[in-house]
């Protein structure tokens, strides 16, 4: 049986896509019931979770090995998805 050519996350690369996940299935639920509509409040919700994760990594004391997916990954992908949305409702 062959094993896949990709690499495996390390255990910070994975928390890291598993917040990322948690910050757009939370920002999507609370989007849906948004009398504003969904696309602008999913781009506000993710922009401001960016700004708490900026927060947090800020005051993060230890450093993660090299290589690895970080906060500062999170807060890029959280900003990306949340100008894509931004530009979509326009």
């Amino acid at each position: 049986m062959k094993t896949s050519s990709s690499p495996r996350l390390d255990l910070v690369s994975r928390v890291t896509v598993h917040i990322f996940i948690g910050q757009l299935t939370i920002a999507a639920i609370m989007a849906a019931s948004s009398p504003k509509g969904f696309m602008p409040t999913f781009s506000v919700l993710l922009a401001f979770f960016a700004f708490i994760q900026v927060l947090l990594a800020l005051s993060g004391g230890r450093r993660p090995p090299a290589g690895s997916l970080t906060e500062w990954d999170g807060v890029s992908w959280l900003l990306l998805v949340a100008t894509g949305c931004h530009l979509l409702c326009r």
